[in-house]
């Protein structure tokens, strides 16, 4: 899945570094608690070193604990923590990054710290003694401030509120689209607007994903929750696309193009014709489209990719799959007789179901 808007992939890296019940975490609460500050650089020494980014200080080497960072963190210079934040290399360090850097930050922690992330692209997590805020910077991004468990439990509820009232509407949509499939009537407007669906769903999925890395232990309720509501979408997601692409438009092109709009843009129902291959089609309503049969191919257990696309490849469309019979199924690479009976009677079983709603 893609990282939430407001943490982008360089950060959700991070998420299980500082979450709840690790040892870093508990290192940063305790210093928290008893209100001082620290800036610590995640990052391999040596290559601060080669770096010139570091002047002065203590070269300890030691095993990192929470009491040892925290005992450290009470004098005013930055610690040195290995990735894997076994270990604790530096303490009391001045930083020297490039002071060219851009950084909208004032205080000289925070900007020594923000422009140390985007020098190195290393994580960089600066406690705010004052504040007592915790703020993380990976490369260019940041600050991304930690919050408490139950602000994110609380944000998290809300946004697994919105994935299940989007979730909801996916199966409506796609249960019509899924009769007008089997009648030959699909338009290209509710193709345009399941797809918007299915994109708002997988952001608002990726943006639970990211609160779940930044819970840890505490998450794991969270963590099933999304499961259970996000379950099979990826793959009707990409079915979908994959049926009504344009001819000689790859669906990679198109996840990753949608993937890069904004909100606002993903509700151009336009824009997004554009995006399937569809520039000039005129009235979006007017415009039919014939599905190649993915979205039902998918849904048939135990069914292999390659063999998806090998029938696919044979059949071209939906509804030559619908009238094809066990024969025409075996004749295709890698079916074979069970296999083609299964599919048929598949097939059958999903057109039965229309009108239940049971299509995700």
């Amino acid at each position: 899945m893609s990282p939430r808007r407001d943490a982008p992939a360089a950060l959700a890296g991070a998420f299980a570094l500082v979450a709840p019940g690790t040892e870093l975490r508990e290192a940063i609460d305790n210093i928290i608690w008893a209100r001082n500050g620290a800036l610590i650089v995640v990052a391999n020494p040596r290559k601060l070193e080669m770096m010139n980014l570091i002047s002065g200080g203590m070269k300890i080497e030691v095993e990192f604990t929470p009491m040892r960072l925290y005992e450290l963190a009470k004098m005013d210079g930055a610690l040195i923590v290995s990735p894997d934040v076994s270990y604790i290399h530096y303490a009391n360090v001045q930083l020297n990054p490039d002071p060219t850097l851009p950084s909208e930050e004032t205080g000289m922690r925070h900007m020594t710290g923000h422009r140390t992330a985007q020098q190195t692209g290393d994580l960089v997590v600066i406690l705010s003694e004052r504040r007592g805020i915790v703020s993380l910077y990976r490369g260019p991004y940041g600050p991304h401030v930690l919050e408490d468990i139950g602000v994110v439990l609380s944000k998290a509820d809300s946004a697994l509120a919105t994935l299940e009232k989007f979730t909801r509407r996916l199966r409506e949509e796609a249960r019509t689209l899924t009769v007008h499939e089997y009648d030959g009537v699909v338009t290209l407007r509710e193709v345009v607007g399941a797809v918007a669906t299915f994109e708002y769903t997988v952001r608002i999925a990726a943006e639970i994903e990211n609160y779940v890395r930044e819970l840890g232990r505490e998450g794991r309720l969270v963590e099933m929750q999304l499961e259970q509501a996000f379950h099979n979408v990826p793959e009707q997601y990409e079915a979908i696309v994959r049926d009504y692409a344009a001819e000689g438009v790859s669906y990679k092109e198109i996840r990753a193009r949608l993937n890069e709009l904004s909100s606002e843009e993903v509700s151009e129902p336009v824009l997004i014709a554009q995006i399937l291959g569809y520039g000039s089609v005129g009235s979006l309503e007017e415009f039919f489209l014939k599905p190649r049969g993915y979205r039902q191919l998918v849904r048939v257990p135990r069914l292999p990719n390659r063999v998806a696309e090998k029938l696919i490849e044979e059949f071209g469309s939906l509804q030559d799959l619908l009238d094809a019979t066990e024969e025409d199924l075996d004749d295709v690479e890698g079916v074979g007789q069970a296999r083609a009976r299964a599919i048929r009677r598949n097939l059958r079983r999903q057109r039965s179901l229309e009108s239940s709603g049971e299509v995700l």
